[in-house]
């Protein structure tokens, strides 16, 4: 078999899982997904793509590119607990007291986006390393916008798919540049925190003054890690 062969059997065999299970969980909703706790059942909306990733990956030795905590512990702790403070701190604006449910929330979108992740980024982006940058990440949308079962021609299923597109340009670069699963999801689970009704509470301006704050902040922390990791590089070659 050649490598080719064996590299679409693999996505093959993703997809498959993938789709199924999202299917399965969402259409057919078995009695343990519609009796199952709030949580339990965002979850569950994702676990598709970690079990065939985890699948292809672990059984049939295919490639994954990211760790878990690319960039180190302190530096993914602090990428996170940015946005958790943040929206804890809001609540005081609104409220006069702090939102204490907001780290209960983020940390279940993020589970949510790390599920997704391990398949879309950690699985699909390295399999399909060696295409051109734009055929890949144009793949990545197709078959991640199919996967959402999203099959109506309509208005706001085309802007969803840009939105799909503008992610897999945006996350797949925060990929190749942190190697880092947690910082990927991170990134997703702001576009997620966005329109996410667990957090219905904070009003959208205040959302994305801190999403944005977030992300940004979350860019500099890879940016400085790589610049200490090159100037390291370059001080042993020297």
């Amino acid at each position: 078999m050649t490598n080719s062969t064996k590299r679409i059997s693999a996505i093959v065999i993703f997809y498959i899982i993938a789709i199924g299970l999202r299917y399965y969980i969402t259409e057919i909703k078995p009695d343990f997904f519609t009796n199952s706790n709030l949580y339990i059942n965002v979850l569950l909306q994702a676990i598709g793509p970690l079990l065939g990733g985890l699948f292809v990956i672990k059984f049939l030795k295919r490639p994954n590119e990211l760790k878990l905590l690319g960039i180190g512990f302190l530096k993914t702790l602090l990428a996170i607990s940015i946005p958790i403070v943040l929206f804890s701190l809001v609540g005081i604006l609104n409220t006069g007291k702090p939102y204490l449910n907001a780290p209960k929330y983020i940390a279940i979108i993020l589970v949510y986006a790390l599920f997704e992740e391990y398949g879309w980024r950690n699985y699909l982006q390295s399999e399909l390393s060696e295409l051109n940058k734009l055929i890949k990440y144009l793949i990545i949308t197709v078959l991640w916008f199919i996967w959402h079962l999203n099959f109506e021609l309509t208005f706001n299923n085309l802007i969803f798919f840009l939105i799909l597109f503008a992610g897999s340009l945006g996350i797949g670069y925060v990929a190749d540049k942190s190697k880092s699963l947690i910082f990927v999801a991170l990134f997703h689970a702001f576009f997620n925190i966005s329109q996410n009704e667990l957090l219905s509470g904070i009003e959208m301006k205040q959302k994305l003054a801190i999403i944005i704050i977030s992300a940004v902040s979350a860019i500099l922390i890879v940016k400085y890690d790589n610049r200490i990791k090159s100037t390291t590089a370059n001080n042993m070659y020297n």
